[in-house]
């Protein structure tokens, strides 16, 4: 557990992305719904808009998970109880959009969509994977945002894309307090790039649910979107970890090294975090 505040309007981080989130949300009473045009809707973007959808309904199980492991964390579990708020608008408004298209999602699909398989009891790596796949996230929408003629779609992705870029700078900043603080740093930094090196590998083994949704819209994104999902996961992790890392190619050298260093040390007695 981390020591609380004294003074939690001062101290807690929650407070000042609370404000920037309350500047920066979007409201769904404002989006153009009546701007749909159907003569620039395809066949194919429906089954994006679909599987971007069911992929989003993740969030509810992802919060549970969450909010067990930390429990006794008064910033960061407010600060995610905003998160979830926002997140849960995502696929609100996809599965409106699909409506409008003429398709149809039902209710149990959205609820078997929601199912994670847990992946980690570190708190440092569940933070990690969530900068990553917010990273991954944001990056999908704007290439899709560039690539679409549809208005209203068009309208919605950006929006998601700018929740998504903003959210991973919450979690990037817990990730930074968790190492911070930790009893062995060196050792929760280890853990920081050995997650983050994952998502830089072929993806094709990685089962977060971000990622799940990635492969099966790879046609769709494109290989030079996947250098700039990489490039920018590689620049977040380094600014997390305080490790200068350039380029994803230097990702796993600057990893081998760092445990290299740890396993040199004598022995840290530490708890899983």
């Amino acid at each position: 557990m981390r020591a609380q505040a004294t003074d939690a309007f001062k101290e807690l981080a929650y407070y000042e992305l609370f404000d920037i989130a309350e500047k920066a949300r979007w409201y769904m009473k404002d989006v153009a719904w009546d701007a749909f045009d159907p003569s620039k809707c395809t066949p194919e973007m429906v089954s994006m808009v679909k599987t971007m959808c069911l992929g989003e309904c993740t969030t509810f199980s992802a919060t549970r998970s969450f909010m067990d492991m930390f429990a006794d964390d008064l910033d960061f579990t407010q600060w995610l109880a905003v998160w979830l708020y926002e997140e849960t608008k995502h696929p609100q408004a996809l599965v409106r959009w699909l409506s409008i298209a003429g398709e149809k999602v039902g209710g149990q699909e959205l609820l078997d969509a929601r199912q994670i398989t847990p992946m980690t009891q570190s708190k440092v790596e569940m933070l990690t994977f969530n900068i990553v796949s917010e990273i991954v996230a944001a990056s999908m929408y704007q290439n899709v945002a560039n690539n679409i003629e549809e208005p209203l779609l068009k309208e919605i992705v950006n929006k998601l894309g700018k929740d998504e870029q903003r959210h991973s700078v919450g979690f990037e900043h817990y990730c930074k307090e968790y190492i911070k603080h930790a009893a062995d740093p060196q050792q929760e930094k280890l853990r920081c790039l050995r997650s983050a090196w994952v998502f830089l590998q072929d993806d094709s083994f990685v089962q977060h649910p971000v990622y799940i949704t990635l492969n099966l819209l790879k046609d769709t994104v494109g290989e030079d979107t996947m250098a700039k999902i990489r490039q920018k996961i590689t620049s977040r992790i380094s600014k997390a970890t305080g490790i200068p890392i350039e380029t994803p190619a230097e990702f796993y050298d600057v990893y081998k090294t760092l445990q290299k260093e740890v396993r040199a040390r004598p022995a840290v007695r530490t708890e899983v975090t």
